[in-house]
């Protein structure tokens, strides 16, 4: 039989419980951007962008088109041409890059930062 006390903490812990749930899951905050990093620097552009870009990369240009929210790579020197068979990136946090010619593509943030992040990009070293 639950007591008083008992029945405060079920309450107090389900009110945690769901408050985290609703903000790891509440989206991102702020205006979501296209990132496109490589050698030559880093481009943000919004997401109701029509933009085909050309990134130089060591083994030649990167031909990346953001359009109707979404980016993908439509060219690319490299030889196994896996960016461009990985398709279009559409949602927050989702990315796609060209790893033999140092090309990278993101959804993130306009600021490049995460909610809640402390700062940190959307991309890790590792995922690069």
């Amino acid at each position: 039989m639950l007591k008083p006390f008992d029945f405060s903490v079920l309450v107090s812990a389900f009110c945690v419980a769901a408050g985290s749930f609703v903000f790891a899951y509440s989206g991102v905050v702020g205006d979501s951007a296209v990132h496109v990093k490589g050698e030559g620097g880093e481009w943000i552009f919004s997401r109701d962008a029509a933009e085909t870009i050309s990134v130089a990369g060591p083994l030649g240009d990167t031909l990346i088109e953001i359009q109707d929210g979404a980016a993908r790579v439509l060219a690319s020197p490299c030889a196994n041409q896996t960016c461009i068979a990985s398709g279009t990136i559409h949602s927050p946090g989702q990315w796609t890059a060209c790893l033999p010619n140092r090309v990278m593509v993101f959804i993130g943030e306009e600021s490049g930062r995460k909610p809640g992040s402390g700062g940190e990009t959307g991309v890790d070293a590792a995922a690069w």
